[in-house]
């Protein structure tokens, strides 16, 4: 618990592997136990988060401090709509969610409503007994990033492709209907009538 890791880092999948692997050691041979979690062993608290969630960008300066708040512990943050694959695998089913995980097992989920420092020093403290170093305080870098505080307004491509998908379907469907055809044959036949009326006026 010596080593002090710096601010937040913004991880792919290939890094967070990378970062859940176990040594190897005795001290793992016995994980199932449940004295696993007295082992000494890596610590790391993981923000999954998506960059459109407004949620996840109100919990963003909180999680940037908590480095500050435990240097001891590594703070890491992944995209979770690029990653889906991590969905499944540490049932994540909603952003932001934030995970301890110790010695590459999960340990805890953090399910409080309200994302503040506090809220996450009282969860931290809860699972490892360590305290926080100093005050809990959010400075203006922490809304700088890493992982930023505003939601991203990029277009969707997989939603816009949803929709044209969705759309030509309701057309075709439409289009084959008895009721569609049955309009159709309605405006012919009104305009064949109005043209019908027409050459007998002239």
């Amino acid at each position: 618990m010596d080593k002090v890791y710096g601010p937040v880092e913004i991880v792919n999948a290939t890094r967070l592997m990378k970062l859940l692997v176990l040594e190897p050691g005795l001290s793992n041979k016995s994980r199932n136990d449940k004295e696993s979690r007295l082992l000494p062993g890596t610590c790391v608290i993981v923000l999954f988060y998506a960059r459109w969630s407004i949620f996840s960008s109100q919990a963003a300066p909180h999680f940037n401090a908590l480095p500050r708040a435990f240097p001891h512990i590594k703070a890491v943050a992944l995209d979770v709509i690029k990653y889906q694959n991590f969905n499944a695998q540490y049932g994540i089913v909603g952003v932001p969610t934030i995970m301890f995980i110790h010695n590459g097992k999960p340990v805890a989920k953090f399910n409080y409503t309200v994302h503040t420092l506090e809220a996450f020093a009282i969860f931290i403290t809860r699972i490892t007994n360590l305290q926080p170093n100093g005050s809990l305080y959010v400075t203006s870098s922490d809304f700088a990033g890493p992982v930023s505080n505003i939601p991203y307004n990029g277009t969707d491509y997989c939603l816009v492709l949803s929709w044209v998908f969705i759309t030509a379907c309701a057309l075709y469907f439409t289009s084959q209907s008895r009721w569609w055809q049955q309009f159709v044959e309605l405006i012919q036949n009104t305009w064949r009538e109005s043209n019908a009326q027409h050459e007998h006026a002239d």
